[in-house]
């Protein structure tokens, strides 16, 4: 998924370039757009972008990393937390500008070292962060899928917040399950990461009944 944030269009500007772009943080920055119909195969496009009230204009520095019609921004080559003004030229068109702070359009890879437990009638699940994201940074909420195993569908836990840990209550008895986990920042902004790699448990033996003490 990709946002197209705020756009602003210079006189003369042209929608058609669709350009669109997403932050994989904290590691990089991808833009995309479409070519024009109707031009020739060997226009050449250029990337231009500038920090907004910061930096002059400079040109994409990668035209490779990301695919055909695309710029990248490597780690070294992007300031992440700031505002970007982003647009494209092609001969004597220029792409409307793409106005963008890169949280909003940011997402992390998904959780990792996912670890399941089983109690017989309830599972507990626990995780950490994406490598290179730092609680204090970039502190991030977390969704929980889990389905049993065969059956397609998929039950979600939306409200696990920020721990890194939860339980999933009323499952059944001796029987296999598959769960997986997914983040995205605190304050909302930007995307959920994709789902983690999921794990898969068996819920074990239903755990006796305690045994209560009598009166005195």
């Amino acid at each position: 998924m990709r946002i197209s944030g705020r756009h602003l269009a210079p006189k003369g500007a042209s929608a058609a370039f669709h350009l669109q772009c997403l932050v994989l943080y904290p590691k990089c920055m991808s833009c995309y757009w479409t070519p024009q119909d109707g031009a020739a195969s060997n226009t050449t496009v250029h990337l231009r972008y500038q920090m907004r009230g910061i930096t002059e204009a400079e040109e994409c520095k990668d035209y490779v990393t990301s695919g055909p019609n695309s710029c990248y921004f490597s780690r070294t080559n992007l300031c992440l937390y700031l505002t970007y003004e982003i647009w494209v030229e092609a001969g004597n068109q220029m792409s409307e500008k793409l106005i963008v702070n890169t949280e909003d359009i940011a997402k992390t890879e998904p959780p990792e070292g996912l670890k399941a437990t089983g109690f017989g009638t309830h599972l507990s699940l626990e995780w950490g962060y994406p490598l290179g994201v730092a609680a204090s940074y970039f502190p991030l909420v977390f969704e929980l899928q889990y389905q049993e195993q065969g059956s397609g569908e998929w039950e979600q836990e939306p409200d696990v917040g920020e721990q890194t840990s939860y339980s999933v209550y009323g499952v059944k008895p001796d029987t296999v399950y598959i769960l997986a986990v997914r983040c995205k920042n605190s304050d909302g902004k930007g995307f959920w990461s994709d789902w983690s790699t999921p794990v898969v448990i068996s819920s074990g033996q239903a755990t006796a009944q305690p045994v209560q003490s009598e009166a005195q």
